[in-house]
């Protein structure tokens, strides 16, 4: 008997697009809302949030400014842009020094933290 109509190989395919597109979609919102919410003095805080997919990475380079956050988002961008499979785990991380102070409150700019907050937002937006 031969198969009508769509193959089922031909199904899973546009899941497994979909899916990946999902992920890109939540890990780009996940990132903006990092980066929105750094406090920043010099920049350093908000230049040094890396993505990186399927991998973790601690670079910090504290002559990496980035006041608006712009320059952060477009290299973040380009990685979260290379996820071509669903189910890999991308990593949103800044590994500053000073970062799980301010995880913790100790900026007036981030009273409650930085990626806490990111978390639940992402999970609300995407529930």
């Amino acid at each position: 008997m031969a198969w009508k109509g769509t193959r089922p190989s031909a199904f899973a395919i546009t899941v497994e697009k979909a899916l990946t597109s999902r992920q890109k979609e939540i890990a780009a919102f996940a990132l903006q809302q990092v980066i929105i919410g750094s406090p920043f003095d010099e920049g350093a805080y908000k230049g040094n949030h890396r993505v990186s997919v399927n991998g973790v990475t601690y670079e910090f380079d504290p002559s990496q400014l980035d006041t608006s956050g712009q320059a952060t988002l477009n290299d973040g961008m380009s990685k979260i842009g290379t996820i071509s499979q669903p189910f890999g785990v991308v990593y949103i991380q800044n590994s500053a020094p000073y970062g799980e102070r301010l995880e913790n409150g100790w900026s007036d700019q981030a009273p409650q933290g930085v990626y806490g907050i990111a978390y639940n937002n992402t999970v609300e937006r995407f529930r």
